[in-house]
């Protein structure tokens, strides 16, 4: 993904969720974006969290969707199947949950990942 595309996606971004911003460590890294305040339903907490996602190989490989630690749902539990990951030198949460992707829509990419917050409560 050359600087312009990676522009771009930000950009996309940043209008579908608010705040985004580029963290890529390095160029030669794939890009790193974090959302800053992306809205979690009921019964997830903090209602509004960070987001960190990497874009590897996009678009032919949806991106990887890291939340803050302190999500949690119902009972103050964390996600299921969940792994601390440490990235852009803080540690951050991730989990697992599949959905067939195919497509070019970054927004829709996060759309689907976020799925997970309404499918489960914990």
């Amino acid at each position: 993904m050359d600087a312009a595309e990676r522009e771009a996606l930000v950009e996309r971004l940043a209008l579908a969720f608010g705040d985004a911003e580029d963290v890529t460590p390095a160029e030669v890294q794939p890009l790193h974006v974090v959302l800053r305040a992306v809205d979690l339903p009921d019964p997830w907490k903090p209602a509004a969290t960070r987001v960190l996602t990497i874009w590897t190989d996009w678009p032919s490989v949806r991106p990887q969707f890291l939340i803050d630690e302190s999500v949690v749902g119902e009972g103050g539990e964390p996600p299921r199947s969940n792994s601390s990951v440490y990235a852009v030198g803080e540690a951050w949460r991730g989990f697992s949950f599949e959905f067939p992707w195919s497509g070019d829509d970054p927004v829709r990419a996060i759309q689907l990942w976020m799925e997970r917050f309404t499918a489960e409560t914990s």
